[in-house]
């Protein structure tokens, strides 16, 4: 059987040697004409080419790192002025003569004068203010038997102040031509020439201060309505309290015990049984009259 001649095939491009380009490819592509050793397989430049595209970030990154430690060497320099401002500060307060104590001053006392309460406080003189013991101070001041209590202040510059809250007499005794002040809480803590207006006078042993200590707790707990009645009292012993009131009437008061219920039925027996010369109340459980 006779072969039918093949039809003559058109030459291919012979991509295997990119040197080898017929005119047509060069006009095409004409940067393969000018640059051979750029083109490659599909017209692709070389991979190395690529990086020129590529951002330096290594001038920011070098910008950021100087400007945290910047930021770091800013922040040592303040806490360094800061702590040697605060060194200065406590020298200046706690070490240096600048708040030294030069002056006591005295405030509120009408018994005891102020060299009397300054003696007995006792602040040491050229000690910084800060590191004087206040506590001490006030334990001292109310040693001084008129003083209730004290409030012990600084004063700057250079001042320690003393606040005192003297004692209140309830009851005053008699005693050689004088008179002996005793307070709420039975303390006898002064003796003065002359007694206070509107005070009670006690009768009794002004020597025993167990008495008067029983008189003046018996004063201050009785109630206002009974108190304003009372126009003596007298004990010679602490467990032998009477009160003499107006018209006449007498308290049996007995000792420093139960004052608080003693007060009260007092006050109820006076209301209800007004008639009566006596009221005997030293056994608050079984009060009588007569």
């Amino acid at each position: 059987m006779a072969r039918r001649p093949r039809p003559d095939r058109a030459p291919r491009p012979d991509h295997d040697h990119p040197d080898r380009v017929d005119g047509s490819d060069r006009a095409d592509h004409p940067e393969r004409a000018d640059h051979p050793e750029r083109a490659g397989r599909g017209g692709r430049a070389p991979r190395g080419d690529r990086r020129e595209g590529v951002a330096d970030l290594t001038g920011p990154i070098r910008l950021r790192r100087e400007q945290a430690v910047r930021r770091q060497r800013r922040r040592l320099l303040v806490a360094l002025v800061v702590s040697v401002l605060v060194a200065a500060a406590v020298w200046v307060v706690a070490l240096s003569p600048v708040f030294a104590t030069r002056t006591v001053v005295v405030r509120g006392t009408s018994l005891l004068t102020a060299d009397q309460v300054t003696t007995a406080a006792a602040v040491p003189s050229g000690v910084p203010l800060v590191r004087q013991d206040t506590a001490a101070i006030a334990a001292r001041v109310r040693t001084l038997a008129p003083v209730r209590d004290v409030a012990v202040s600084r004063s700057w510059p250079d001042t320690i102040a003393l606040q005192i809250t003297e004692r209140t007499p309830v009851v005053v005794f008699p005693v050689n031509g004088t008179y002996l002040l005793v307070d709420a809480e039975g303390q006898a803590y002064a003796q003065v020439a002359a007694a206070p207006a509107d005070v009670l006078q006690a009768g009794g042993r002004a020597d025993d201060s167990a008495v008067t200590s029983a008189v003046g707790r018996t004063m201050a707990t009785l109630p206002a309505s009974v108190r304003s009645q009372v126009r003596d009292v007298r004990a010679d012993s602490p467990a032998a309290v009477t009160l003499e009131l107006d018209k006449g009437r007498t308290v049996v008061w007995g000792g420093p015990e139960d004052p608080q219920l003693k007060g009260q039925v007092l006050d109820v027996l006076l209301k209800q049984v007004g008639g009566a010369k006596v009221y005997d109340v030293s056994a608050p459980a079984f009060p009588t009259t007569r």
